[in-house]
């Protein structure tokens, strides 16, 4: 992770993109502002049409943005001549959803051909492409065709192809959306790793919170051209400000599934009087306490859990419980304020409803 004093290694001001043509005038990014810190591993996140792989390709100038600067790698791209931005690119790696490999080249070709232009030697060459191969764990792929290849594989090749010019910064867009989910997760473990042991920036642009959550130290949520929230990976879980961002932690967490499979429950259709339909969720040490026990012992609450689970943000506990409380409602107000002075989020649900309010 960058330190505080140090200068953000993607500096975006004032962002604007806008097409147009004889009918119509789209704006894909509106005056949007980011910067990412050097070592940092930073998720842009929003549906089909948000603007994000608009976005990401203003960062190695692939788009010229209409308005705004941005400061890459301590230059001002939009300041740099063909040549020079040619060179800027290097130092920013690039994969793709689709890959974008060379079906005619072997492997190793295809890795190797961003050195085309290198001072290397042609031995050095050929080491760089074994070492590459074995950071993506394809040793044994290098005479191989691209079609001989899975959609896991090719990514890797990706990957390799992107690092070859030792780059400073690696855009992802939309890298493991063509991916099956175990594949997927793979993916991420490699781009975790590239950045730890290299201590490359990530950019990961995804439409999948999954994505995020599992590999992000930051991330931005981006609705139609605009950044609407943005912050520290936890806060954004534990503490989602904006109704989008909250749609897509649900997803990722897999509430919104739950949540409706909860409600089809005769507990939660026929809840008692005396009941309450909860969503309960916590982050770090709240998850140690025993905070079901504790209703029970100060108040007379008796907890049904009808859906639970935790899991790990950058190796912080991150619980969501989903409960009937049954007791005696006039307690109900001190046993939140008690959840809440514990650091859990207490939302209270409508048993008829079909979203996490």
């Amino acid at each position: 992770m960058g330190t505080p004093m140090s200068e953000p290694i993607i500096d975006l001001e004032h962002i604007t993109v806008t097409f147009r043509d004889k009918k119509s005038t789209v704006h894909a990014v509106k005056d949007v502002s980011l910067q990412v810190e050097r070592g940092d591993v930073y998720g842009i996140v929003g549906y089909s049409g948000a603007g994000k792989s608009t976005l990401v390709r203003t960062m190695n100038y692939l788009q010229l943005p209409t308005s705004g600067t941005a400061v890459v790698n301590g230059q001002t791209l939009g300041k740099l001549n063909t040549s020079q931005l040619r060179q800027a690119r290097r130092k920013i790696g690039m994969i793709f959803q689709h890959f974008n490999l060379m079906n005619s080249r072997t492997i190793a070709d295809n890795i190797d051909y961003p050195l085309r232009y290198s001072q290397l030697t042609r031995p050095q060459r050929e080491k760089k492409v074994k070492d590459l191969l074995h950071l993506v764990g394809l040793d044994d792929k290098a005479d191989a065709y691209p079609a001989q290849l899975s959609g896991g594989q090719k990514q890797r090749v990706g990957i390799a192809r992107a690092l070859a010019n030792d780059p400073k910064i690696l855009l992802c867009d939309e890298a493991t959306s063509a991916l099956d989910p175990k594949t997927t997760g793979e993916i991420l473990d490699l781009l975790k790793q590239v950045n730890q042991d290299l201590g490359i920036t990530i950019v990961l642009i995804t439409h999948e919170m999954a994505a995020v959550k599992a590999i992000c130290h930051h991330v931005a949520v981006m609705e139609e051209g605009e950044i609407v929230e943005r912050g520290p990976l936890l806060d954004i879980f534990s503490k989602p400000q904006k109704q989008l961002t909250k749609d897509f932690i649900n997803t990722a967490a897999q509430l919104d599934t739950a949540l409706a499979e909860v409600r089809r429950q005769p507990a939660v259709i026929n809840l008692a009087a005396n009941a309450q339909l909860l969503h309960l969720s916590y982050v770090g040490a709240s998850t140690d306490q025993p905070l079901i026990a504790d209703l029970y012992q100060q108040f007379g609450i008796t907890a049904n859990i009808l859906y639970g689970n935790v899991e790990f943000l950058q190796d912080t506990p991150v619980g969501n419980l989903i409960v009937i409380l049954s007791g005696d409602i006039s307690k109900f107000p001190a046993a939140f304020a008690q959840l809440r002075q514990e650091g859990v989020t207490v939302t209270v649900l409508d048993p008829k409803g079909d979203a996490v309010a």
